[in-house]
């Protein structure tokens, strides 16, 4: 699977945020992702993990799916300063 795909989805769904990417098996099917977006404040974190999920479903459905895997970290700006 082409990463751009996956970066250009996220940052349609979640304008203005940071978006990194990366390929944790060397296959290209399973992806850590972090998203750092102002669209996860007062959520939890099941709603931003369904929120990423929800753009990316059509990418993850099915047997022979292009992204088989996706470990997700998923922070407000505030939550990433906090954390840098």
């Amino acid at each position: 699977m082409d990463p751009t795909v996956i970066e250009e989805r996220l940052r349609e769904a979640f304008p203005g945020a940071d978006v990194q990417l990366w390929d944790l098996t060397g296959t290209r099917d399973h992806w850590g992702c972090t998203v750092i977006s102002k669209a996860f404040e007062g959520l939890g974190l099941v709603r931003r993990h369904q929120a990423v999920y929800a753009c990316l479903n059509d990418l993850m459905a099915g047997d022979s799916a292009p992204i088989h895997a996706l470990q997700l970290n998923t922070l407000t700006p505030s939550e990433a300063q906090k954390e840098a």
